[in-house]
């Protein structure tokens, strides 16, 4: 058997071995643009970029799943404007919903939102449109939404978050009023707990919001607790909070409750329909 020059070997090795790290500095970079271009929420760019990252490196799920989600948001962003059929459409807003927020695209959560909130008017409308004002510090605009909501629509969450409106405008008094007039069910859900206890934070019950927050931990599913967590970590509602040793137990609070079979949370973080699919309803 003829042997091929060491020689000849140690040159076609590092050939190949440049060759490889060249696809991945493409494929890094190209992922790094993709990821630049859909935080100013340019979705064709950003498509187009994820697209050059998975060529560029096959191996890599997390380029194709990023591709994947891209281009399904694109398909859901244009479906919204042709849909007819309310219910779909107000499923494939929420789905929407869903992912801006997940990707900090707020100002695309806002506009959203208040055409979600004009056509459909409900306890679930008002609350996600005064959800993204909150989030935006629009807090005069968010105490607006939930002001002008019917009496019969309103819950312990919107009054809740209606008087964290009042509390970041400066007005305690009246935010302690609502506060105290909330009254919580026994099986108040993990939406309700968690706004009663930004509430009761902003208005200084500090003990209040850690034990609502303990309960509201224990009732969310595993797979969304951590999000859950990281919110309240950067909450300015917790600021009070935030240092103290009590608000450190207390995220470390574990699930009570069983996941869900859909996938276990494994992708719903990325999910543009988080929130809005049959499974994730049942948390």
């Amino acid at each position: 058997m003829k042997l091929r020059p060491v020689g000849t070997l140690a040159v076609v090795v590092s050939v190949l071995l440049a060759a490889a790290s060249a696809r991945g500095n493409t494929a890094e970079q190209a992922f790094a643009s993709g990821e630049a271009l859909l935080a100013k929420a340019d979705f064709q760019g950003a498509l187009q970029a994820f697209a050059t990252a998975a060529r560029a490196d096959r191996a890599n799920q997390q380029y194709l799943q990023h591709f994947a989600m891209v281009q399904q948001v694109i398909a859901m962003r244009s479906s919204l404007l042709a849909e007819k059929n309310p219910e779909r459409w107000e499923y494939t807003a929420r789905g929407l919903h869903s992912f801006y927020i997940g990707q900090g695209l707020y100002e695309e959560a806002l506009a959203l939102d208040e055409q979600m909130h004009s056509r459909l008017n409900t306890t679930t409308s008002a609350t996600l449109l005064a959800e993204t004002q909150l989030a935006m510090n629009l807090n005069a605009e968010a105490a607006q939404t939930l002001s002008t909501l019917d009496l019969n629509k309103q819950t312990a969450a919107t009054r809740a978050l209606a008087g964290l409106a009042l509390a970041r405008q400066g007005k305690l008094d009246d935010a302690r009023q609502v506060a105290g007039a909330i009254q919580l069910a026994s099986d108040a859900s993990p939406g309700e707990l968690y706004s009663a206890a930004r509430l009761q934070a902003a208005v200084g019950n500090q003990e209040g919001a850690l034990q609502l927050l303990t309960i509201c931990f224990e009732s969310l599913a595993p797979s969304r607790l951590e999000a859950l967590k990281d919110h309240a970590r950067q909450s300015p509602d917790f600021v009070s909070l935030a240092s103290t040793e009590a608000f450190a137990q207390v995220l470390k609070t574990e699930s009570k409750v069983a996941e869900s079979k859909c996938s276990g949370g494994s992708r719903c973080a990325g999910c543009p329909m988080r929130g809005s699919c049959p499974s994730s309803q049942g948390h």
